[in-house]
């Protein structure tokens, strides 16, 4: 996932490896750490929700300025919104991903 945009130009990644690591990066500053097997099993879960087959690949608010934008690269598919919490599935993946990252 990655989180872009906003007032503050803010750019912010989280990878998910299958050896239960997390990359995530803040304007470049990497880090990377291990997962508890809870947290990775709770990840993957969340990743395999088939609520997310039915989440749009792009849904972007038309009239909006200075929204963040969501890009997510799952299951061999790209999604892109400025509205996770439109689409429980996508909301709930995006939050819990965004634990991960560090708190600014």
């Amino acid at each position: 996932m990655t989180i872009t945009g906003g007032f503050a130009g803010v750019h912010r990644t989280v990878i998910l490896h299958g050896a239960g690591t997390a990359y995530t990066s803040e304007k470049g500053e990497p880090v990377v750490r291990r997962l508890s097997e809870e947290r990775f099993v709770e990840l993957r879960t969340l990743l395999g929700d088939p609520a997310l087959d039915d989440v749009p690949s792009f849904s972007m608010h038309a009239g909006a300025a200075d929204m963040f934008q969501y890009t997510l690269t799952y299951g061999g598919r790209t999604v892109v919104t400025d509205q996770p919490e439109r689409e429980p599935a996508l909301g709930r993946l995006v939050s819990a991903l965004s634990e991960l990252l560090p708190k600014t």
